[in-house]
């Protein structure tokens, strides 16, 4: 089987796969429809759905399976809601084309790099590695439940904006701006590790160029700024529901406590002078250094 029959066979099996968990989600969201509140059934079904990829995973010996449920999640959700309330109005629609255009940049850099369905993330190695026979475990709750979690609470307030059929206010503007900057943000950092990859020498070799010449991980600062961005879209229609800022700042924590820190320790067992790297560049906000 050459490369292009075991990459289109892994997408087959990722759309059908992620076809099952929808319908899974689905099903369970209409058994709850009358008995729960809307935010816990979209939470429940959300879940049914991770918990079908985690065993599709299991059947295929990867949780990297799960990869693209990140930036499917939302956009999923959105559209199934406005389907179901008939809630639409131009704040919902712009709303929801840009979380799509989020969702599609995602989704897109996951299938240019997808080749086989065999493939495993490393970092869901060293999980396997470090944690043994309490893999199982760390791989239904640490790679799938957890994310799932994150990724809802932070789309709450696209949830609250389209549940409450919210008119287009002329302040929604600046949410919305916020979450295209940090979409440009991405898709700027993207093109030039793309750029990187193809003129670099060694794969040892750091990147220091366009963003990343100012901040390890510019990629990251726009995804946490387009999450700020999907609050305070919400947020400003009822200065109240502040707390629903929670799910931004859990993708921040995630980001800074968990994420970075694995990405890193993991540069620099192969990366030449990524310690150096370090010292020169920020770590999430793409600004020169004063002493550089």
């Amino acid at each position: 089987m050459n490369i292009n029959k075991k990459k289109l066979y892994g997408l087959v099996v990722l759309l059908i796969s992620y076809i099952t968990a929808y319908l899974a989600g689905f099903t369970v969201f209409n058994l709850l429809k009358d008995k729960v509140d809307l935010y816990v059934n979209l939470l429940l079904a959300d879940l049914a759905a991770t918990v079908i990829i985690y065993l599709i995973g299991l059947l295929y010996n990867t949780a990297s399976i799960y990869d693209p449920y990140w930036s499917l999640q939302s956009i999923v959700i959105g559209v199934s809601l406005v389907i179901y309330t008939h809630n639409v109005n131009a704040g919902i629609i712009t709303y929801l084309v840009i979380i799509l255009m989020y969702s599609a940049r995602l989704t897109g850099n996951f299938i240019i790099g997808f080749n086989d369905i065999s493939y495993i993330d490393w970092r869901y190695k060293m999980l396997k590695e470090k944690s043994g026979k309490l893999y199982f475990l760390v791989n239904l709750f640490g790679i799938h439940i957890f994310p799932t979690l994150v990724v809802y609470a932070a789309t709450l307030p696209m949830i609250g904006y389209i549940r409450n059929n919210m008119e287009f206010k002329i302040y929604d503007i600046a949410g919305l701006v916020v979450m295209v900057v940090g979409i440009i943000y991405e898709i700027y950092s993207d093109l030039a590790m793309i750029k990187f990859k193809k003129e670099r020498k060694s794969n040892k070799e750091v990147i220091d160029i366009g963003l990343w010449r100012y901040s390890r991980h510019p990629n990251y600062f726009g995804e946490i700024v387009f999450w700020f961005g999907v609050f305070i879209t919400f947020w400003l229609h009822d200065l109240g529901n502040w707390y629903f800022m929670f799910g931004a700042v859990a993708i921040l924590l995630m980001f800074i406590f968990i994420s970075i820190p694995m990405q890193e320790r993991h540069l620099e067992e192969y990366k030449r002078d990524y310690r150096s790297y370090k010292r020169r560049t920020r770590m999430l906000i793409p600004l020169r250094k004063r002493n550089n």
